[in-house]
């Protein structure tokens, strides 16, 4: 049976002889338009009727200029499967109401808005039985007539589309001239070209989706734009595009345990902001907040496992601290001459957080001074300086006689240029230790942690002698235990457990 589980129809017996006889002389069926029904009922054999509170949700009715789909009658010109001969009693006929004359109806339709009339009709009573194709013949009539000869009587009703899209027709009692019209149609797969519009007033989402699997690729809501991504080159396309006029343009809250999905991470274009956001891949975001300003990416916080990448075309601005676990800092040029080539240069690392300046000077009278620059006294403490000197040209000695922060005089043996280097270490980092508690660094995603595929081999070797990991790659949770790392782990759940939001 087709999943669309309910079907509507107005008061399932209409037989007023005084209506009947009112329409006995109107046989010529104009084609109008109807409201859709307000009842429904159940789409198997045994019927029974309820409210329209309790159509399926996902599904929304998508409304169509009024079209005749079946004419049974000779005289009006349908052929084919939709036209003569006359519907004879007890017979089953089969209508593909979206592969008929009415065009612009999408393949897959849940259910279809339907006006059933009857003409010359051979004898009476009577009625039309009508269901989706493959359910089963139902025993619950939608249009019931007590008239002889030419005259009309009609019914809307919503019906399930059966298999391929197609319906069941049944009459019961005599032969009849049966007409169809339709004027839309139920679908969650709106029609390519008619865009679906929620708007309102709530404190919930306007467009809320639940999705209880955990399976690869399970979404809530999912966007996707285009078929392709290759070849799209016009701007602000987007699977999900979000716009605010205070804070967030996507607000993404994945709740505790819920893998290495995106946390708390704020994009958007709002009246104050924007910009673009390339991500190869997002997974492994936790705890962060995120700000896209004029094509620059700003982040307050960014825990990043090593499964994830974020490529900005702007710039990334961190106000906190950048950690890379096994991995190096490093940027790219283009290769000069060969484009399947680039230059990669790897920042130098060390146990400080260290600063310096360099230039070239000349001793005069043996002695020569070196004043730091205003932005190297600001951000360098005035202990741990450093000086390193190579004369040029000819052989010298040298000594540093007096180093500050200030100044810096040196003397030396000959009257020669010189390089010159200064070391510090920034005065806001000076007391960094390079030997720190890890505090589960490499084991981010908790329990699921795997050791990253991208680690080399010697970070690989480490994590499994230390105890980190076990040799197939899993979490040692005897070690988690014993250095209170399951603690964070739960502790880290709570706080992002996102409040209940309610929706309407």
């Amino acid at each position: 049976m087709h999943r669309f589980r309910r079907i509507a129809i107005s008061l399932p017996v209409l037989a007023a002889v005084a209506a009947a006889t009112a329409l006995a002389q109107r046989a010529d069926l104009p084609l109008t338009n109807w409201t859709v029904p307000a009842y429904h009922r159940t789409a198997g054999p045994s019927g029974g009727l309820s409210t329209m509170a309790d159509v399926t949700p996902g599904v929304a009715f998508v409304g169509m200029v009024p079209c005749r789909v079946v004419d049974t009658r000779p005289s009006q010109g349908f052929g084919g499967a939709y036209g003569p001969p006359i519907m004879a009693a007890n017979a089953i006929r089969t209508f593909d109401i979206d592969s008929g004359p009415c065009t612009g109806i999408p393949a897959g339709v849940d259910a279809y808005s339907l006006n059933f009339a009857v003409t010359e009709t051979a004898g009476a009573p009577g009625d039309i039985r009508a269901f989706p194709t493959g359910s089963g013949v139902s025993v619950t009539s939608v249009l019931n007539w007590n008239f002889v000869g030419n005259g009309a009587i009609a019914n809307a009703i919503i019906i399930p589309a059966g298999t391929n899209g197609a319906i069941d027709v049944q009459v019961a009692g005599f032969n009849t001239h049966l007409v169809i019209d339709i004027n839309g149609y139920f679908t969650d797969t709106y029609n390519t070209g008619v865009p679906f519009l929620a708007t309102g007033n709530t404190g919930g989402g306007m467009i809320s989706g639940t999705n209880a699997s955990n399976a690869d690729g399970a979404a809530g809501v999912k966007g996707m734009q285009g078929s392709a991504v290759s070849g799209a080159t016009s701007a602000g396309t987007a699977g999900v595009i979000g716009t605010s006029p205070f804070f967030n343009g996507v607000l993404g809250i994945t709740q505790a345990g819920a893998g290495a999905a995106v946390r708390g991470v704020r994009l958007g274009v709002t009246p104050e902001t924007s910009g673009e956001l390339g991500a190869a891949n997002l997974g492994g975001l936790f705890h962060n907040d995120v700000e896209i300003v004029d094509g620059d990416l700003r982040v307050t916080q960014l825990d990043l496992t090593s499964r994830g990448d974020i490529e900005a075309d702007g710039n990334v601005t961190i106000a906190g601290n950048l950690q890379v676990g096994g991995g190096t800092k490093n940027f790219v040029e283009p290769h000069p001459t060969d484009p399947s080539k680039l230059v990669q240069y790897v920042s130098l690392e060390g146990p400080e957080s260290g600063t310096y300046f360099r230039g070239r000077g000349r001793f005069q009278n043996g002695f020569a001074t070196i004043r730091p620059p205003e932005d190297f006294r600001i951000v360098t403490d005035a202990e741990g300086l450093s000086v390193q000197i190579t004369p040029i040209g000819e052989m010298a000695t040298y000594a540093v006689v007096r180093i500050g922060i200030d100044e810096i005089v040196l003397k030396a043996s000959r009257n020669v240029e010189f390089f010159y280097t200064v070391n510090g270490v920034r005065r806001a980092h000076k007391d960094f230790q390079p030997i720190a508690d890890s505090n589960g660094f490499f084991v981010r995603r908790g329990e699921r942690s795997r050791i990253p595929a991208n680690f080399p081999d010697e970070l690989r070797r480490r994590l499994i002698a230390n105890g980190t990991y076990r040799e197939d790659g899993t979490v040692n949770m005897d070690t988690a235990r014993r250095l209170g790392w399951d603690r964070i782990w739960a502790e880290r759940e709570r706080e992002d457990t996102p409040s209940p939001v309610s929706v309407p």
